[in-house]
Parts: structure tokens; C-alpha cells; sequence
């Protein structure tokens, strides 16, 4: 082979980092199914090498957007608290404001400090992450104690 006197294309491009995402080889619905919420954020916050460029990205592309532009969990973010977290988002009111962390940070272990900490891209917490878990857990015991949904009328025909 004959020398060219080219220099190899190293550069990096603007979404090489898509290539080393945890979610990439995962089922899609896992991140827009409300049932797989939690899973999807571990995949995200706790598996994912990438998630900082993830932020960044999906930040840059909800910007000013309003909720119902915003789809499924990314980076660890459902689409109801990305628009929370964007100040410049329409549809804030005064009965539900948007998440601004400013001054002291929320204390670890609630849900505030494992936003701010998804948000701002921080390192996860061990007590944010366990506060979720314990919150998730108790989530999923409270909908149960409720019982079985009673039958309305479309599964009544249809048992019928």
C-alpha cells in the first residue's frame, strides 16, 4: 500500500457516546411502561457509562418544552420530573412550581435529593438510592393493600 500522506479521522463525533449506552440493546417499552419505571432508572442511574451525555442531551432537547412533549425515563428522569426540573418549561403554575435547587441541598434519602443528584448529574448517592428503593417499595405495598381493582363494565362483558 502506498503512503497518501492523509491523516486518519480520530476525531470524535457529537453522539459517539450512544454507542456505549445500558439501555441501548434493552426492550424500548421498558422505558415507556409506567409498570417498569424502576427498572428502567437503575438501567439509567446505576448501569449506564454515559448517563452525563445522556443529560446533557435530552436537557438540550426538552428545553422550554412542555410536559406532554417529554416521553418515558431518560437518564434516570421520568418525562413528568424532567418537566419539573425545567424552569423554562411551560405549564408550571403556583400549585405546582418547578423544581429549582437552589441555596442548601435537599437532604439525602428523600426524593428532592435524588432529583437534584439526577438532575445536576451527580454522583448517585448511596442514601438517595436506597430512599427511592424504600419509596418504590412502599409504593407497590400501598397499591396492593388496595386490593384487586373492582371489575368495570368492559371486563364484565367480556367475562360474559
Amino acid at each position: 500500500m502506498n503512503y497518501t500522506g492523509s491523516v486518519p479521522d480520530t476525531a470524535g463525533r457529537r453522539l459517539d457516546w450512544m454507542a456505549h449506552m445500558a439501555c441501548r440493546d434493552q426492550d424500548p417499552n421498558l422505558f415507556s411502561e409506567k409498570e417498569h419505571e424502576q427498572q428502567a432508572r437503575i438501567i439509567c442511574a446505576v448501569h449506564c457509562p454515559v448517563r452525563a451525555q445522556c443529560l446533557a442531551n435530552v436537557q438540550r432537547l426538552e428545553h422550554g418544552e412542555p410536559e406532554i412533549r417529554r416521553d418515558g425515563v431518560v437518564a434516570g428522569l421520568t418525562a413528568h420530573e424532567r418537566w419539573r426540573l425545567d424552569a423554562d418549561a411551560p405549564g408550571h403554575d403556583a400549585d405546582k412550581p418547578p423544581l429549582v435547587f437552589t441555596g442548601a441541598p435537599p437532604r439525602c434519602g428523600t426524593q428532592a435529593a435524588l432529583l437534584r443528584h439526577l438532575w445536576l448529574g451527580e454522583r448517585m448517592d448511596p442514601e438517595c438510592w436506597s430512599g427511592e428503593v424504600r419509596r418504590e417499595r412502599l409504593n407497590r405495598v400501598a397499591g396492593a393493600a388496595h386490593g384487586p381493582k373492582p371489575p368495570t363494565a368492559h371486563r364484565l362483558r367480556a367475562a360474559s
